[in-house]
């Protein structure tokens, strides 16, 4: 029966003083493996410390944890959870709504101390709390644990496993123990409750603190994490096989399995929480798992027959590798026997496996080109199928030739392709090919692959040069141009050269021979507005030629000339021959000339004359009239521009019925004529 505090329990305690961490980096155990509780104590007291590995002063609260439990003034536990590197951690952090860190968690929430500034007042606020936990009220709850570590476990290859191997290294893992948990009931009526068994390290092989100590007591997975109820008076017990190997981090800052996980370093604690008093905890559990009992050694048996013969003894090696293959489809036994550093030994099952048969590999198959193929491109490679039943590794034989049996040119490849030719050359042209594949697996087991032929394509010439660049009769090409065109042949892999003619006559004559790209520069500089011929030949690689068509381009980008302007009379009378100034500028600094068109079906031309000149032109109408007078320049090389307009009048008729306005500018245009041209007057 649990005993119920009726006083105020003092403790007069004194720390040592702590320098900064306490001086080693392991963790004394102390021994809590009682079945009662010390006296004046309620329960067993269970702290769970949450922190992470970045965190500053959760190394004070670590090593205030250390120092109290170490000096065994209290009866608790504590276990680290370390939750940026365990998930199971994490999800204990979220469930207990932690909110910083370092926080230790009490008795599931009875009491909690955030924070810590240094070990000594940590230790003190500890131990407060400690001691307040032993004062509760508990439920009349007894729990006890029971930890048996286990021999040799996870074999590999597994127990009866068929088509192994021969190669097959075997090994063993020393990682699992038996956990037996009981609770009893020591009440009249029903108990719920929630039953946490953590596996933990004494001192952690993965995660320091940053004083760079190990984290002590750091959790790594539950053997149970579930509901109990218990009706008065009864007991609830259980046991599991725990397996480091088959338990993980849950993958936060990358995946570990705890497969290194050993005796002497493995504590489980139990702790069983009241589901009807807001989760509290009633009582508390630890088992050591050992003491003393490494090194483990081992005696290895193994061999074809039941029971099977000791071949190694007195080993730390936790694989066995056969200094031989294995026989094929053979039953083989083994057993390991381990010895702890106590000389006590753990017996182990004895254990079989049978290796696989071994098959031939498949025989080659689907061969590409088909056998009896026609029209076979001359840069075919060769392919097929293969493969293995069994999965072996396979390698390949290749036979190959123009005549038949092939002769023997590859030796165990690993592809299922080869290339016949593989100094860039083809195969020749309207031949008969033979070829075989032999397949050999990795123990020597052959299949050889049937005899298979392929006739190559008949060689066609060249295709006729095409879509030239610049385009045939392109004008404005820059003189700088690189001439291009598509070539190619209709037969795949074969070559083509090209011989290039140009200059600026029909026919070009040739310039370049045996050109492997269908493009060029141009033979020499070229003159900008000149007219240039070419010509692409193509060659195969048989000496059959195509020739192309005779294709021609324009060098220069010719800009028009401006509009001109007209400047003159606009205003005469007929029979008079009247002159008039036309003056128009080239972008490209080409001489002009001019095309006039007098507006009464009269045209003619000027010479050709500078960029800019002026160049005067003259004309006698012959009946009255206005006239448009139109012109427009053309350059030396045909490029015409826009037209310039000028107006004139042979002779202006006076309407007296015209309006005011009207007869105002008629008055003022013959008085134009008498103060500027007199001469006009008849």
């Amino acid at each position: 029966m649990k005993k119920k505090i009726v006083g105020i329990l003092v403790f007069m305690l004194v720390f040592p003083t702590v320098a900064g961490a306490i001086s080693s980096a392991n963790t004394e155990i102390k021994s809590l493996n009682k079945a009662s509780t010390e006296e004046g104590y309620s329960h067993n007291i269970l702290g769970e410390f949450f922190t992470y590995t970045t965190c500053q002063p959760c190394k004070y609260a670590h090593a205030a944890l250390k120092n109290l439990y170490k000096g065994g003034w209290h009866p608790f536990y504590y276990i680290s959870m370390v939750y940026d590197k365990n998930k199971w951690a994490k999800q204990r952090h979220d469930e207990l709504n932690v909110y910083a860190s370092p926080t230790v968690v009490w008795d599931g929430g009875y009491r909690r101390d955030i924070g810590a500034s240094d070990v000594q007042s940590a230790m003190t606020k500890y131990n407060t709390s400690i001691i307040k936990c032993g004062n509760r009220n508990v439920a009349d709850i007894d729990l006890s644990l029971d930890v048996t570590w286990l021999g040799a476990v996870n074999p590999d290859p597994e127990d009866n496993e068929t088509n192994v191997p021969i190669e097959q290294i075997m090994e063993w893992t020393v990682t699992a123990m038996d956990i037996d948990v009981t609770v009893d009931n020591n009440k009249a009526s029903q108990y719920n409750g929630h039953l946490h068994v953590y596996v933990t390290e004494v001192n952690s092989t993965y995660w320091d603190d940053t004083w760079d100590y190990p984290y002590t007591f750091a959790f790594l997975d539950y053997a149970w994490n579930e509901d109990v109820t218990i009706s008065g008076g009864g007991t609830w017990d259980d046991s599991t096989e725990w397996d480091g190997a088959d338990h993980h981090n849950g993958g936060y800052g990358g995946m570990e399995y705890f497969d290194e996980l050993y005796q002497d370093n493995c504590m489980v604690i139990a702790s069983i929480f009241d589901e009807d008093n807001n989760d509290y905890t009633d009582e508390t559990a630890g088992f050591l798992a050992g003491v003393n009992t490494g090194p483990k050694m081992f005696d290895l048996y193994f061999g074809n027959t039941t029971p099977p013969p000791k071949i190694l003894s007195n080993t730390s090696i936790r694989e066995y590798d056969p200094p031989d293959d294995l026989e094929w489809n053979t039953t083989y036994y083994w057993k390991i026997d381990i010895w702890n550093n106590q000389g006590d030994p753990t017996y182990g099952d004895i254990w079989n496996f049978t290796t696989r048969d071994n098959n031939p590999p498949n025989t080659p198959y689907n061969p590409n080109p088909m056998n009896n193929s026609i029209e076979v491109p001359i840069n075919t490679n060769l392919s097929w199928y293969g493969g293995d039943p069994d999965f072996d590794d396979v390698t390949y034989d290749v036979y190959f030739g123009d005549y038949f049996p092939p002769p023997k040119v590859k030796w165990n490849q690993t592809g299922t392709t080869y290339d016949p030719t593989p100094y860039g050359n083809n195969l020749e042209f309207n031949t008969k090919y033979y070829w075989r594949i032999v397949a050999w697996d990795e123990y020597n087991y052959t299949a050889s692959g049937p005899n298979w032929s392929f006739t190559t394509q008949v060689n066609l010439p060249p295709d006729e040069p095409s879509d030239p660049f610049p385009e045939d009769g392109a004008n404005e090409v820059d003189v700088n141009v690189t001439l291009r065109w598509k070539g190619g042949d209709p037969n795949p892999g074969d070559t083509v050269t090209y011989d290039f003619y140009f200059g600026p006559n029909d026919p070009p004559t040739i310039k370049k021979h045996n050109l492997t790209d269908n493009f060029s520069e141009t033979p020499y500089d070229l003159t900008e507005y000149e007219t240039y011929y070419w010509k692409i030949v193509s060659w195969d690689s048989q000496g059959l030629s195509t020739p192309g068509k005779i294709w021609d381009f324009t060098t220069g980008i010719n800009y028009p000339p401006n509009a001109p302007t007209i400047d003159g009379p606009i205003n005469g009378s007929v029979g008079v021959e009247y002159c008039y100034n036309f003056t128009a500028t080239d972008p490209n600094g080409h001489d002009v000339k001019y095309y006039i068109k007098w507006g009464d079906g009269a045209t003619n031309w000027t010479e050709l004359y500078a960029s800019g000149e002026t160049v005067q032109a003259c004309h006698t109408w012959t009946k009255k009239g206005t006239y448009n007078i139109t012109a427009r320049a053309q350059d030396e090389y045909g490029k015409d521009g826009k037209y310039g307009y000028l107006i004139v009048d042979r002779p202006v008729t006076i309407n007296l019925q015209n309006s005011q306005q009207s007869s105002k500018l008629l008055f003022l245009q013959i008085l134009e004529r008498l103060l500027f041209h007199p001469k006009l007057i008849k």
